[in-house]
Order: C-alpha cells, then structure tokens, then sequence
C-alpha cells in the first residue's frame, strides 16, 4: 500500500516487514506490528506533508479546525486515522489524496 498526497509519496518497505515479522516468534505480534507500522507511515507522511507546505501544527490545524494537539497525534502515531481526516488534510494543503493497495 502507497500512500500518496498530491507528488508526496510513501512507500511501504515489504522486505523490511518480513525481516522484522520473522524475528516474531508469534503470528500476534507480527500482525500487531504490520498495524503500528502502516499508522506510522501515515504519521510519517502528514508530517512531511504539512512541512512541505511551509505550516506549523497550529496553522494546520486552524486550516482544518482541529486543535494543535489532534495534529500532533495524527504526527506520532498515537491515534488511528480516518479517510474522511486524511481527506481533510490534503484539502488544507490544497493536495489530492490518494490511496493505492499494491
């Protein structure tokens, strides 16, 4: 899966997944760690979005009106996303969001 918003794209690294998975020596952390790691890349790419686009979190989130503290999150991970947010947030970086499964 490929996250992509406007020219800004990430990629999943499968080749890593399956090393770390393999070090599991349970299907339930594996499958744990698969989840964490697809919210962090979405963390990973709204951070390096809105920093492309020249905003702070605060002016983010007025863009959106939703507090500092909900992009924070959103940046580290701490909370699991929605399409319709992340639709929201390409509209107030003026991007279009588009989601592949590969």
């Amino acid at each position: 899966m490929s996250i992509t918003f406007g020219e800004l794209t990430t990629h999943t690294q499968e080749e890593l997944f399956l090393k770390v998975t393999n070090m599991f020596d349970k299907p339930e952390l594996a499958k744990k760690f698969h989840r964490n790691s697809i919210r962090y890349k979405y963390a990973i790419a709204i951070q390096r979005l809105r920093m492309e686009a020249g905003l702070t979190q605060i002016q983010l989130g007025q863009r959106m009106n939703v507090p500092q503290s909900s992009i924070a999150r959103w940046e580290n991970g701490g909370t699991n996303i929605t399409v319709e947010t992340l639709e929201k947030i390409a509209l107030a970086v003026n991007k279009e969001l588009s989601i592949t499964f590969r």
